[in-house]
């Protein structure tokens, strides 16, 4: 059994010698999978995954996930609200990232489409891998204007969904309303959709070269103003692995590179269509 799931121009595989429930994709995967790559190779199996050693914790999420030291390689495990119980999955791959064991130990979850590939997991390993290649995940929405993508950040509540929303309703196709993608190329950014989505829903496999960054604040009236020291900005909005310090180190090299590539505003909007308006003229300046 194969099963492969594409994101930003990566290629997650995972095989299995036999047919596993967990691998199959559930209906919100399924446009972002890929029918060849292997940039990241996983073979899965029901084995337990192995104990972290004392001390070899790298990075706790606090909630479900953390990562370990183990042996050359890192061990990501995903493991149930209640503390005590054993991981529900984990992860081991080698330091680059590209080849490791997929442990799904039987259990009531791991019989769902969806579980050995499903969130945290699946956008943790993107992350860590997509930081090793130089590009950054943001905490934004993306929205295709013009040929191009015009990037939406913010925090949670700034108004990401909000604002997708309206440029949907315009026409506009929506990439992703929560995550998005950025890869730094020679002569331009390419912004990708994301399977990790907001509360409007909206995830594509799409991607395109990324136009302009805009920072949101809600305010009276829309306007676009131009922003200085964007790529600090950035950074407080991406998703670097706190735990792997070269990986960090790309990720802050890539907001830069990004700051550096298109224009950067701050986007001082009201909830109504005249955003629409103050965003397609910011891209026309």
């Amino acid at each position: 059994m194969i099963v492969r799931l594409r994101v930003a121009g990566l290629t997650l595989v995972a095989r299995s010698r036999k047919p596993l429930p967990g691998l199959r994709l559930p209906p919100r995967l399924r446009p972002f999978e890929a029918a060849r790559g292997g940039d990241i190779q996983l073979e899965a199996t029901e084995a337990a995954p192995p104990v972290p050693a004392l001390g070899a914790r790298l990075f706790d999420s606090g909630g479900l996930w953390s990562v370990h030291r183990h042996g050359a390689g890192r061990l990501y495990v995903v493991r149930e609200p209640l503390r005590g119980r054993p991981p529900l999955k984990a992860a081991l791959l080698d330091e680059g990232l590209r080849r490791g064991t997929l442990f799904l130990p039987r259990s009531r979850q791991s019989g769902k489409a969806g579980f050995a590939l499903g969130f945290p997991l699946d956008e943790v390993l993107f992350q860590h891998r997509l930081a090793v290649e130089g590009g950054v995940f943001i905490h934004s929405s993306a929205v295709e204007i013009g040929g191009g993508v015009a990037l939406f950040c913010g925090v949670s509540g700034a108004g990401k969904t909000t604002v997708a929303r309206l440029f949907h309703r315009a026409g506009r196709r929506v990439l992703s309303d929560d995550r998005v993608a950025l890869r730094p190329r020679a002569r331009h950014i390419l912004a990708f959709g994301t399977p990790w989505h907001g509360s409007g829903r909206f995830a594509s496999a799409r991607s395109a070269r990324l136009r302009a960054v805009f920072f949101l604040k809600q305010a009276s009236r829309s306007e676009a103003v131009p922003l200085p020291g964007a790529p600090a900005r950035l950074f407080s909005l991406s998703f670097p692995p706190v735990w792997d310090e070269a990986g960090v180190a790309s990720v802050l090299a890539a907001c830069g590179r990004v700051a550096e590539a298109v224009p950067t505003f701050e986007l001082r909007f009201k909830k109504d269509t005249s955003v629409l308006e103050a965003v397609e003229g910011a891209l026309c300046r």
